[in-house]
Order: structure tokens, then C-alpha cells, then sequence
């Protein structure tokens, strides 16, 4: 398993234009990959699921494969 953690720097947060650009590059690979925030965990995958982390500047993300 590896993990990437990452710190929001965009002002706006992950907004739809890159949590889409996330689902698309994700969708090519077998492997699982989740998103951890602070307010919760959400299959990569699925672009709602990312909207719903509700991911602000500054928050650190965990991308685990």
C-alpha cells in the first residue's frame, strides 16, 4: 500500500473542476484509491464522494493506494 499526503493550496479548496480531473486520472487503474481528510474518507473514484469531503485550503489530504 502506498500513501501521498497532500496540502490543499488552491483558495477555492477541491472544487469540481479537480476533484473531476482526480476521478479521470484514477480511472485507468485496477487498484483501490481512497482520499482521507479530516472530514472523512471517499473512494476516489467517485466525484461526489470527493465534493463531499468538502476539502478547504490548507487541509492535508491522504491519497492511499
Amino acid at each position: 500500500m502506498k500513501e501521498i499526503k497532500y496540502v490543499i493550496t488552491d483558495p477555492l479548496g477541491m472544487h469540481a473542476r479537480p476533484a473531476g480531473m482526480l476521478v479521470k486520472a484514477v480511472a485507468p487503474y485496477a487498484s483501490k484509491i481512497t482520499v482521507t481528510a479530516p472530514t472523512g474518507t471517499a473512494d476516489a473514484r467517485r466525484l461526489m464522494a470527493l465534493m463531499k469531503l468538502a476539502a478547504k485550503q490548507g487541509m492535508e489530504l491522504t491519497v492511499t493506494v
